[in-house]
């Protein structure tokens, strides 16, 4: 039975064909900055450059991107996710360069599903990428060929995972982080015990895995942490908030209790 998914896969395809991805010129030379050594060091709190939602709680055409990233810097956000999806999430891969420009670990997130997508990622300069096992597995992709290309372009890679079986096939990869996402791809709704139910279930990680979606303010980062999480990502709860810098510093409060 298709669900959002396939639709999220379709349109990487037909992102690759255009050529969306495809990199000319030289790449952009900045500072790396290691999001897995910052998750070894601390609870990390990673906020999200996003244009949409893709439940449709909100939508934005405009966003001043390199503001919206020194406000995260400027209320102790650990880190920067960038959504670079076009289609859906309205996203821009050269939002990465101006997430690096707040010395933050940046996180490319995307559904890859090509080589082209991984080269991208370092070319504009991201510290890490998103690799989502259920859209690997539906494109019958190498989970353990793919993370061990965006290491050979010196990038870190979060695996995201939906339940305990995707969990124990993550934590047997060579990946960097791991990631619990609470948002159920088939009804877009989102259920944060899904992060205590996976946590308890596998037992002991020795990668950090980080709790995401679903995150809306410091009393959900304290329930999350509690299950042994170091960190959250956390999207849609800053957009829909009337001052996102006010949300962000809850949401780092909630981190650091």
């Amino acid at each position: 039975m298709a669900d959002i998914l396939d639709t999220f896969i379709e349109k990487a395809h037909e992102s690759v064909k255009s050529g969306y991805y495809a990199t000319h010129g030289s790449p952009h030379m900045v500072l790396p900055c290691s999001l897995s050594e910052k998750l070894a060091r601390q609870f990390v709190l990673i906020t999200e450059i996003k244009h949409a939602s893709p439940a449709g709680e909100y939508s934005f055409d405009n966003i001043d991107v390199e503001k919206t990233a020194m406000e995260f810097k400027r209320c102790k956000a650990d880190a920067i996710s960038v959504v670079v999806e076009q289609h859906i999430f309205k996203g821009n891969l050269g939002n990465i360069q101006v997430a690096k420009k707040t010395g933050l670990p940046v996180l490319f997130k995307d559904f890859v599903v090509s080589d082209e997508q991984i080269k991208a990622a370092k070319f504009y300069g991201a510290d890490a990428m998103l690799l989502v096992v259920k859209a690997i597995d539906r494109c019958s992709l190498d989970l353990d060929g793919m993370i061990e290309k965006a290491h050979k372009e010196g990038l870190e890679v979060l695996v995201e995972a939906y339940d305990e079986a995707e969990m124990k096939k993550a934590a047997k990869t060579d990946a960097d982080i791991l990631g619990i996402n609470n948002r159920d791809l088939a009804t877009l709704k989102v259920d944060l015990n899904r992060t205590k139910r996976i946590m308890e279930s596998v037992g002991k990680i020795s990668k950090p895995v980080i709790s995401e979606s679903g995150i809306r303010g410091a009393d959900d980062v304290r329930f999350v942490k509690q299950f042994g999480v170091k960190g959250v990502l956390v999207g849609t709860s800053i957009w829909k908030a009337p001052d996102l810098g006010a949300k962000v510093a809850e949401l780092k409060r909630g981190a650091t209790d």
